[in-house]
């Protein structure tokens, strides 16, 4: 049944990405509202950090504080 569950929720996944998220990557000037039963996405690239957050999906950016530019809004360093 595990193994069951997590193909399942897999494929949910790819298909929320290509059917709601996806397409508003299009728009990085325009925020979404986020969804809450979207767990996020962790990354180490600020394009794609840019586009996930634009698109409403919560986003972790993996990267040494040095290396992030000081116009860069961050909610919270942890």
């Amino acid at each position: 049944i595990a193994e069951y569950q997590h193909q399942f929720l897999d494929i949910w996944a790819v298909l929320d990405f290509y059917k709601v998220i996806k397409p508003c990557m299009r728009f990085i000037d325009t925020t979404h509202k986020v969804d809450p039963k979207w767990m996020g996405c962790f990354t180490q690239d600020i394009a794609i950090t840019t586009k996930v957050y634009a698109a409403g999906v919560p986003v972790w950016l993996i990267h040494n504080t040095r290396l992030i530019s000081l116009n860069m809004n961050i909610v919270k360093v942890v």
